[in-house]
């Protein structure tokens, strides 16, 4: 029963998930509570180990969804503590690998909660931040996010940082769509990511999965390639995202640096399976009668459009012609993947198993 936990996933309707509306400030407290604080603490009234799987209880109910990594604290012995990925076996209980302990009733205040990416605030002032990876083998970019603006944020990706506002090797300036309107009325959002890169998708137009920032570090080919960080975001303030083209469109795309490790940004695009000219628009039939599978490609990062870089980790392009449920979890290529549905033909699959690399 023993899962990674390398790669943490949220949406709006947990327990405890901020809100995003077309305010100021509302995309730093998504980022900030999925990134780096986590959200969604409870009290457990019991935990019982018993042959190598612990067992949790919350009477009033837990509201983990099934495949979440969540952080236990507060437990004796020390090993249930820490991030474990769960299975909901219930309302009020759920169940995580604990090989390795002996039988037994834990003791202890134990609390559970949506474990934090594990990122940091590099800097900081009011509606505005620098995101950082805390992982070793990160690039060391940068992530500026200005919520200062109701419904479109700005993103910058520095490659140096002295304070907020001020940066080295920075990329051109990108927006994500908080909402399309300027108002309270929240969105819903999704943010899927490791120790790297984050994805997150918002509902900006109430409609469809419109709206799509991602920022980190490719899966690269090239070993000591230090410039691998990507950014995409949109390119005006509006809704429209690119990330679901696979046609070799750079709009809104960018690497650090070249594959050469000198010089500035340098414009990126994506490409998959052959027959897919956006995510998920494919001619496989939906299941696959061979296997009743739902199958999904690698996409790849090219810098430009004739130099492949490295995969985008984590995203898949679903191949079948019509479309799956938005939001379920499917099993494919040994992976269990949630579906992003930009609309009635584009879709993205997330792996939300992992590990991405």
């Amino acid at each position: 029963m023993s899962n990674p936990v390398d790669v943490h996933w949220f949406d709006s309707t947990m327990s405890g998930a901020p809100s995003l509306s077309g305010e100021a400030g509302k995309l730093i407290g998504v980022l900030d509570a999925c990134l780096i604080d986590g959200f969604g603490s409870v009290t457990l009234d019991s935990m019982v180990v018993a042959s190598g799987i612990a067992t949790a209880t919350k009477s009033t109910g837990h509201n983990f969804l099934d495949h979440t990594v969540i952080l236990i604290a507060g437990a004796t012995p020390s090993g249930l503590n820490g991030e474990k990925r769960i299975t909901r076996t219930g309302a009020t209980t759920f169940t995580f690998d604990a090989t390795g302990i002996s039988d037994q009733t834990a003791t202890g205040t134990i609390t559970a909660k949506m474990a934090p990416v594990g990122w940091t605030k590099a800097h900081s002032v009011t509606n505005k931040a620098a995101y950082a990876r805390t992982a070793l083998a990160a690039t060391a970019m940068k992530l500026r996010v200005d919520d200062s603006p109701a419904q479109y944020p700005t993103l910058i990706m520095y490659e140096t940082m002295s304070d907020v506002d001020t940066g080295t090797g920075a990329s051109t300036t990108r927006y994500f769509a908080k909402s399309s309107a300027a108002s309270a009325t929240a969105r819903a959002w999704r943010l899927y990511a490791d120790d790297y890169m984050f994805y997150l998708f918002a509902n900006a137009d109430g409609s469809t999965w419109s709206s799509v920032m991602v920022f980190g570090d490719i899966a690269q080919y090239k070993s000591g390639d230090a410039y691998h960080c990507l950014l995409i975001g949109h390119a005006a303030a509006n809704t429209t995202s690119h990330l679901y083209f696979v046609d070799g469109t750079t709009t809104g795309s960018e690497l650090c640096r070249s594959y050469t490790q000198v010089g500035g940004v340098v414009t990126s695009c994506r490409l998959s399976h052959r027959s897919c000219q956006y995510l998920g628009v494919g001619t496989l039939v939906s299941p696959n009668y061979a296997d009743n599978g739902y199958h999904a490609w690698p996409i790849e990062c090219r810098e430009g459009v004739t130099i492949a870089r490295g995969k985008m980790p984590g995203l898949f392009c679903p191949i079948h012609s019509s479309l799956f449920a938005d939001g379920l979890v499917y099993v494919g290529n040994n992976r269990l993947f949630t579906q992003m549905t930009y609309n009635a033909s584009y879709r993205a699959a997330m792996d939300i198993t992992g590990p991405w690399r």
